[in-house]
């Protein structure tokens, strides 16, 4: 059991998740930024710029958040994702909406250090062995409060029938995020680190190098992430195409994220039984059907169902890296090289090496780049 005062720090962080989680913009981003550009390849070089933002981003930040605490840059990360969300709102032309997923891009960088100061407060308390249970219990929170937010957002819309409002009102909402986040207290631990920059990145890098285990999950994450991702981006487009109205997108979105909160509380266990090789098996077995089976089905509304197995696939991702963590974890300094962006924005989202990055970009929090932390 833990200490009290940890305790307190863990609810507070459960508290930051929900705050962070409820983006009643998540099914409606993708289809504002759609309507205001001349075709795919726009809406499509719109994102490639988060990607690239992040990619410059990822590491210097990443030695920032060893340098400085995980509190300075979850409270960033938040601040940049409020002003990213505002900026898409505003824009209405290619070069604004590039401009505000830049900005977003460095949010999402920033989020690096979200499940790294939920494993160092247990860590200060002497309870690092329990992470994998209690970072399971953070990502049905933000799948749920993800769920909430896009049934939240789907009332809202029929309401108001404007897509833009769920933008505005939702980089508001973020705020409260950012004020939680300032009441964290930096969990009192040592980290491991070099004397100037340039070193701590090289050391980083290094690990990568050396191990093996390392550089493999993130050629998984990367080539799962991507995949999910792409249909996480279009997925309101998607929708739109089957003959969905705005309210019934924002409702099977939700259903969608309910059911892999669901699956994530149960993730872990399907991990141990499974194991590493076969979690990972399943997890290509349910993305492929799932594609080939949206492919085949075409425009059928029944369709939508078979957008379940992948969102159950992204429920799997964040067990999947825990588990290796646990047979070998990283130094905390080098967390920067290894977090495995692929979601956020939306599925921020599931923001970690557990699916911070995802839950970020399409809005749906959980798991690493989370594909849904837009949608």
């Amino acid at each position: 059991m833990l200490p009290p005062e940890a305790a307190a720090r863990v609810r507070r962080f459960y508290l930051y998740q929900v705050a962070s989680s409820f983006a009643i913009w998540i099914p409606f981003w993708a289809l504002w930024i759609r309507g205001n550009l001349a075709s795919d390849f726009e809406f499509t070089l719109v994102d490639v710029a988060f990607w690239v933002g992040l990619l410059v981003f990822q590491l210097p930040v990443g030695v920032i958040a060893d340098r400085y605490g995980r509190k300075r840059t979850i409270v960033l990360s938040e601040a940049f994702r409020s002003a990213g969300i505002l900026g898409y709102g505003l824009a209405t032309t290619f070069p604004l909406f590039v401009a505000a997923n830049i900005v977003w891009s460095l949010g999402a960088a920033f989020s690096i250090g979200t499940s790294s100061y939920l494993y160092e407060t247990l860590l200060a308390a002497g309870h690092e062995s329990e992470f994998p249970r209690y970072i399971g219990r953070n990502t049905m929170i933000q799948l749920l409060s993800n769920a909430s937010g896009s049934f939240a957002g789907g009332l809202f819309v029929q309401a108001v029938h404007d897509l833009r409002l769920t933008l505005f009102v939702g980089a508001g909402l973020n705020v409260l995020a950012v004020l939680v986040a300032l009441s964290f207290s930096e969990p009192r631990i040592e980290r491991m680190t070099e004397p100037t920059y340039a070193q701590q990145l090289l050391q980083g890098l290094q690990v990568v190098r050396r191990r093996e285990g390392v550089a493999l999950l993130i050629g998984l994450e990367v080539f799962l992430g991507v995949t999910l991702y792409v249909m996480a981006i279009y997925r309101p487009l998607y929708l739109r195409f089957l003959g969905l109205t705005d309210a019934q997108i924002a409702l099977s979105i939700s259903g969608f994220l309910v059911v892999a909160a669901v699956w994530s509380a149960f993730a872990g266990r399907i991990s141990r039984v499974l194991g590493e090789f076969g979690t990972i098996a399943l997890m290509v077995v349910m993305a492929s059907a799932s594609f080939f089976g949206l492919y085949g089905v075409g425009s059928f509304p029944g369709a939508v169902l078979f957008q379940v197995p992948i969102y159950v696939v992204w429920s799997l991702q964040p067990a999947l890296t825990t588990a290796y963590r646990e047979h070998g974890r990283p130094l905390a300094g080098f967390e920067a090289t290894i977090q495995i962006r692929g979601r956020q924005r939306g599925l921020q989202a599931p923001d970690d090496i557990d699916g911070d990055l995802e839950q970020d970009r399409s809005g749906e929090r959980a798991h690493p780049v989370e594909p849904e932390e837009r949608g």
